[in-house]
């Protein structure tokens, strides 16, 4: 687990536009929330659901953080391979995320216009990236279960004894 100092560091060294966000109240709760070997991509300010707080995308999930006035705490977690799709928007001086996840529509605005765009599209490329070892994965369990079924037909013939089906078996399974 990384210990606030260590989090500041990385925070200073993530390229965004606000200068002091390692100076937000929600960074002192950062060590307690990211989990271990998960480190800090982006980072912004912003509102969500009323509160404002830090967005802050990682390399395994985007947080918004929100640690009110009163010292409460409020911390949404928005895992990226549940994520659907993003979108952002912005306006004369300010912007905004949309994040669509299984039919939920989360909106995190108050973004400096400067960097929306980077936030979003760092996020999205996190999102794509799940997708892609989703299918990935999918594929191989295809394949897998393809190579199984035809040593079964080969046993069946009778083309194959016990013993080589199951070696095969145990050769394909461990691939």
């Amino acid at each position: 687990m990384s210990t606030l100092e260590e989090i500041i560091a990385e925070i200073k060294n993530v390229d965004t536009i606000e200068k002091n966000t390692h100076k937000k109240r929600e960074v002192s709760e950062l060590p307690n929330i990211l989990w271990e070997n998960e480190h800090i991509e982006k980072i912004s300010s912003g509102r969500y659901e009323g509160g404002f707080g830090i967005a802050v995308a990682t390399n395994q999930r985007l947080l918004f953080i929100d640690k009110g006035m009163t010292g409460s705490l409020k911390v949404e977690d928005f895992s990226y391979d549940k994520i659907n799709s993003i979108q952002f928007k912005t306006g004369m001086v300010m912007g905004e995320v949309e994040i669509y996840s299984s039919g939920n529509k989360a909106k995190i605005d108050n973004i400096l216009k400067q960097s929306v765009r980077d936030f979003a599209e760092h996020i999205k490329s996190k999102i794509t990236s799940k997708e892609s070892q989703s299918i990935k994965t999918a594929n191989q369990d295809d394949d897998i279960i393809s190579k199984l079924e035809r040593l079964a037909k080969l046993k069946e013939q009778g083309i194959l004894n016990e013993e080589e089906f199951l070696e095969q078996k145990k050769r394909i399974i461990s691939q």
